[in-house]
């Protein structure tokens, strides 16, 4: 990359570097795991941006991407810088996996924005708790995974400024002591799929958590929105 780099400042001046616009976390041992892929590695699209070129080639959020051009990726950071290569309007060749299927996506590139402009489409790692309030919804609730999880109606998208276009089930609270509590989970996040499985209700969750523990697993792949992003966590399914 140094030498590429060097290339273009001589060349013209200035660096232009690829870009395909998704917001990526590293697909961790722990997620691989997860997914009953312990032999997996690379990095998982939490998030993809509207009219970018990934959307455009038709990457999905929850792809796991292992290769870029033939070169194998372990981590979202070897990503990025693999895909930092690419000239822009040059074809970048993705292997990926879909539900566990080998797929390869050839995306064309475009041209890395500016960074106060990455700035704002990507994944804040703060926590971004819901604010302060006595009105808290009254409804059934449903305990898993270290979580009390209830449903996200018109009341909790309220006192929690949740969006509308935001689907899943509300975190109403979490187990300080449990895997979900160390990993940063807060009241007012929002689950919205299990192990790639879109959960709208309590009993979709039972139902996916049940599915894995068939299957032999100790643990899921929870999808979380907060303030309107979503990031992956691994969660164990014994709190």
């Amino acid at each position: 990359m140094a030498e590429s780099t060097a290339k273009q400042l001589i060349a013209g001046g200035k660096v232009v570097r690829g870009y395909i616009g998704a917001n990526i976390q590293d697909f961790s041992e722990e997620m691989a795991e997860a997914q009953g892929m312990p032999d997996v590695k690379g990095a998982i699209i939490a998030e993809l941006v509207v009219g970018a070129p990934a959307a455009k080639a038709g990457l999905m959020p929850e792809d796991i991407v292992t290769a870029v051009n033939g070169v194998n990726v372990k981590s979202g950071s070897e990503l990025t810088r693999q895909v930092a290569k690419a000239r822009p309007g040059e074809a970048i060749r993705l292997s990926i996996l879909r539900g566990g299927k080998p797929r390869t996506i050839e995306v064309k590139s475009g041209v890395r924005p500016a960074e106060d402009a990455l700035g704002a489409n990507d994944n804040s790692n703060e926590d971004g708790g819901a604010p302060a309030t006595p009105d808290k919804p009254q409804v059934q609730k449903f305990e898993a995974l270290g979580l009390t999880l209830a449903p996200l109606d018109t009341a909790a998208r309220a006192t929690y400024k949740i969006a509308p276009e935001v689907r899943g089930v509300l975190i109403a609270g979490v187990k300080a002591d449990s895997d979900a509590g160390e990993k940063g989970l807060v009241k007012g996040d929002v689950l919205s799929s299990v192990n790639g499985v879109a959960v709208n209700s309590t009993g979709e969750v039972a139902a996916a958590i049940s599915a894995a523990e068939k299957s032999g697993r100790t643990s899921v792949l929870a999808k979380v929105v907060r303030q309107g992003r979503p990031v992956f966590v691994p969660l164990k399914i014994a709190p």
